[in-house]
């Protein structure tokens, strides 16, 4: 049974393998367990955790681990809110600060994004939980670490470059992951 699972995750890493792009790390089975180890099912799905890292523009960086058969296979470097939003409320809506933390549902296919901040596609999730917050995804931010004042997002979860994005996006539409778990505050 073992050897059975360890042949899934082997050939499931070869055929991702050629999806990496610069700025993309594949990461080893010890990298992080804690959503493995939490009493949360999560065989395929993303987290998002804090990194202790910042932009040049002093944007926090988070890192987006994504979870394929039980096992860490990406980790991309992201961004939400933007450098002075990082303490508002939450789960206020308007108010451009981080996603809350929580259980999200991740859509399995992308749709066009409609501001030119969000990179053009757009994965939408949505908080399975109370909050004031909607209009939530993911997507590339095209004004990273550029002094515009639009580095980072309104809330969503911004990947760092357009290679990186269409990496998850082509994960998140063939395997289907449907949760999302934050964890940044």
């Amino acid at each position: 049974m073992r050897i059975n699972r360890l042949l899934r995750v082997l050939l499931g890493t070869i055929f991702l393998i050629p999806l990496m792009g610069e700025g993309t790390t594949v990461i080893a089975g010890e990298y992080s367990q804690t959503a493995y180890n939490s009493t949360d099912n999560c065989y395929t799905c993303l987290r998002l955790v804090p990194s202790n890292k910042k932009n040049q523009q002093a944007n926090p960086i988070y890192i987006l681990e994504v979870y394929h058969q039980g096992q860490p296979i990406y980790t991309f470097e992201t961004v939400t809110g933007r450098a002075f939003t990082q303490t508002r409320n939450r789960h206020r809506a308007g108010t451009d600060s981080p996603l809350p933390d929580g259980k999200y549902r991740i859509s399995s296919s992308s749709v066009w994004g409609t501001l030119a901040e969000v990179g053009g596609r757009f994965i939408p999730i949505k908080p399975q939980f109370r909050t004031g917050r909607s209009s939530l995804g993911i997507h590339y931010d095209p004004s990273y670490n550029r002094a515009n004042g639009e580095d980072g997002t309104s809330g969503c979860i911004g990947l760092t470059n357009r290679q990186n994005f269409e990496i998850l996006r082509q994960f998140i539409e063939t395997y289907k992951p449907q949760l999302l778990m934050v964890d940044i505050q």
